[in-house]
């Protein structure tokens, strides 16, 4: 079971979007792959993880269309190795 160490919502990514530049890159992501919802920082025992909302891509390359909220495209919800920390912003957890 995994703990939340930090949970950045929209506004504080929006907000400090410069700064956060960066970071997706430091820990192997590709930047306009994470969609800017939702980023939570989480531990299960020794292991440290970003969780986040990655946009589905079709064949084409393009982003999807969530066929729920046809006004924004469609995410899944991805994890990956934290290698170096976000940088304090906004008000995380």
């Amino acid at each position: 079971m995994s703990v939340v160490l930090a949970l950045y919502r929209t506004e504080d990514l929006h907000e400090h979007r410069e700064a956060l530049c960066e970071w997706p890159m430091a820990n192997g992501l590709e930047p306009r792959g994470v969609a800017l919802r939702w980023i939570s920082v989480e531990e299960d025992g020794e292991r440290r993880f970003i969780r986040y909302g990655g946009f589905r891509h079709g064949l084409d390359g393009r982003r999807i269309v969530d066929p729920d909220a046809p006004d924004r495209a469609w995410t899944e919800e991805r994890t990956a190795p934290l290698r170096t920390d976000l940088p304090k912003i906004g008000h995380g957890l």
